[in-house]
């Protein structure tokens, strides 16, 4: 049997050996079918890795409310900040003032408002009374003409301011000439000029009224007059009246705009100390103390990195490889390491300069490793 089965076998190699020889066939490799339990020959799947940034889940811009002059900057590049935490502040002097001022005439406002809703004091309304009835016996006075007894007062008067007149001019001549020869100081001659002027309004005044006595008032002067009487009742009116249900609403709605004047300026006066809005780190700074800046100006940038996004851009043809919670590994070889990300944003239009669809990777980021503006590779 051994025989045989070796006899075989050589009659075989004899036969590969005369073949290859003859040069008709070429040499092949042989393999062993593969035995029960032993793998299989796999073929390696392509790996596919998408470029993306690191950016914050938050990034807020920071602005100004109204336009400055720049007091303090209390935060740099790369400080930790809070929400609420103060980063500048806007000099707030005439800020103060002007609530100060409105504070005041919101005062006024009351307390016009509160004299309204109790009505005139009594004494006021006695005063009142006394100008009205004063206005009214001088309106019949002139219209009924004066009194022989008062004409001759007045003749009296005019004769008395005449007199007066004649005796400073005298002594003004006189003073005049001895200043002019040195034997007067000038104060003497100018108190006599003065002396003279004041004697000569008086009787021009005298005259007047003489002369308006004996004539009668003219009809402008009644009418004025009478105009004058009813503008004193009215306000006697008023005051014995008290104050309109439509006036007193009046005055209530002056308050309210008082006070809304006096919110708006503690608004601003607030809002000259700028806060975050976010917790996260400042990232950019563009302000400096005693400069001017306007709502417009980009003052600061805190970005919260937290928890981060890988941000790639995916074709259509691959966009089925992802799906909002699936886990990749993200590689960041700036750090030399790999992060655990889960799909978290999936945009449903493609970018129409790119034509990618972007797809954001959340990544845990508590210790601040990773950093806004790194580059990672999300590998599928």
């Amino acid at each position: 049997m051994k025989r045989r089965a070796w006899g075989s076998a050589a009659a075989g190699i004899a036969l590969l050996v005369v073949l290859t020889g003859c040069g008709q066939v070429q040499p092949v490799a042989l393999t062993a079918a593969a035995g029960a339990g032993e793998p299989s020959v796999q073929t390696k799947e392509s790996v596919h890795t998408y470029t993306g940034k690191v950016e914050g889940i938050e990034e807020v811009t920071i602005y100004a409310k109204s336009s400055g002059r720049v007091a303090k900057v209390f935060r740099d590049v790369g400080d930790a900040v809070d929400a609420g935490t103060p980063l500048f502040g806007l000099e707030q002097e005439e800020l103060a003032a002007s609530l100060q001022m409105a504070k005041a005439d919101l005062a006024l406002a009351k307390s016009k408002w509160e004299e309204a809703k109790k009505g005139t004091r009594k004494e006021e309304v006695l005063y009142a009374e006394a100008g009205w009835r004063q206005a009214q016996q001088k309106y019949m006075d002139v219209k009924n003409g004066k009194r022989p007894e008062e004409l001759t007062q007045l003749e009296a008067a005019f004769q008395s301011a005449k007199t007066n007149k004649e005796l400073a001019a005298a002594k003004k001549e006189r003073i005049q000439a001895l200043y002019q020869q040195g034997a007067v100081a000038k104060q003497a001659w100018e108190d006599a000029e003065s002396a003279y002027s004041t004697a000569d309004a008086q009787f021009l005044r005298s005259q007047e009224d003489l002369a308006m006595a004996k004539q009668g008032a003219t009809q402008p002067t009644l009418q004025a007059l009478e105009a004058n009487v009813e503008q004193m009742k009215a306000m006697y009116d008023k005051a014995k009246n008290g104050a309109t249900s439509e006036q007193i609403a009046q005055f209530a709605a002056g308050v309210e705009k008082a006070q809304a004047v006096v919110d708006n300026a503690e608004y601003q006066l607030k809002n000259a100390t700028i806060q975050s809005p976010i917790k996260g780190y400042v990232s950019t700074k563009n302000i400096h103390a005693g400069e001017m800046i306007s709502p417009s100006t980009q003052a600061m940038t805190v970005v919260n990195t937290e928890k981060v996004y890988v941000v790639i851009g995916v074709t259509e043809a691959e966009l089925g490889n992802f799906a909002v919670g699936k886990e990749v590994d993200v590689a960041v070889d700036a750090l030399g390491k790999s992060f655990r990300g889960r799909v978290e944003r999936i945009s449903p239009k493609a970018d129409p300069g790119t034509d990618t669809f972007t797809v954001k990777i959340m990544i845990e980021n508590k210790e601040g490793t990773l950093r806004s503006g790194m580059t990672g590779g999300v590998s599928l």
